[in-house]
């Protein structure tokens, strides 16, 4: 039973033990400077995306400076049913667009506003971590698109007790919240999209089924119509 629920939710098993991994390391492995060395190390700032934007948008979304705690809870109410409705591997699309999408605009506006003279050169080494970006996404896509009233329930109840600090700052487009606002934007989007390609995939998946099946029994009478009759003996 456990090996089927592990090869059925491969992503957001994956997802939560690296998660879970790195908050053990960071919690009881790491001293205060150390933590502050990692998470400034993985921070999706102007400064680590100019160096390492992939390698940064990895780690960013497996760092975090507290609440570690809950955003497990958050991950398990996002992530499972987006892997329930759309597949892992689109599930990983799903949020892997929303995460990149949320870092990249929201760090672009800082960095034109920086080049406006509007904010100042801190900017560009700001603390900027967690799977924040992810977990938006996760949860706009399984209010949205879930599977089971129940499941969607709880995702949209993890989402509103989330709401209140996701878009602080958002009147002075301060990254964390322009991020927020452009994972939930994605997962919409995303989600949508997967399933507009899957309900029109259906019927053209059948439709080359049926090809196909008609082109076997195409071949099949060719290759009767080939075999010699027997002759009056041979009957």
């Amino acid at each position: 039973m456990m090996g089927g629920f592990i090869k059925r939710y491969p992503m957001p098993l994956t997802f939560l033990g690296l998660f879970g991994a790195m908050w053990l390391v960071q919690v009881f492995l790491l001293p205060p400077a150390a933590q502050r060395a990692v998470v400034a190390w993985a921070s999706t700032n102007l400064a680590n995306l100019a160096v390492d934007p992939v390698g940064t948008m990895i780690a960013s979304a497996f760092v975090a400076e507290g609440s570690q705690a809950a955003l497990l809870v958050v991950a398990v109410l996002g992530l499972f049913p987006v892997a329930r409705r759309f597949g892992n591997v689109r599930a990983i699309v799903l949020v892997t667009v929303s995460h990149v999408a949320g870092t990249l605009i929201s760090q672009g506006i800082a960095f034109v506003r920086l080049e406006a003279g509007l904010l100042s050169d801190s900017v560009r080494t700001i603390s900027d971590v967690g799977p924040s970006y992810v977990l938006c996404a996760a949860l706009v896509a399984a209010v949205l698109y879930g599977h089971g009233r129940v499941r969607r329930l709880l995702a949209f109840g993890a989402w509103a007790a989330l709401l209140p600090f996701l878009f602080q700052g958002l009147s002075s487009l301060e990254v964390a919240a322009v991020g927020h606002l452009v994972a939930m934007l994605s997962g919409a989007l995303v989600g949508g999209l997967l399933l507009l390609f899957e309900r029109r995939r259906g019927p053209v998946a059948a439709a080359i089924e049926a090809a196909e099946t008609r082109a076997v029994h195409a071949v099949q009478e060719v290759h009767d119509s080939l075999k010699p009759n027997p002759t009056p003996s041979e009957a």
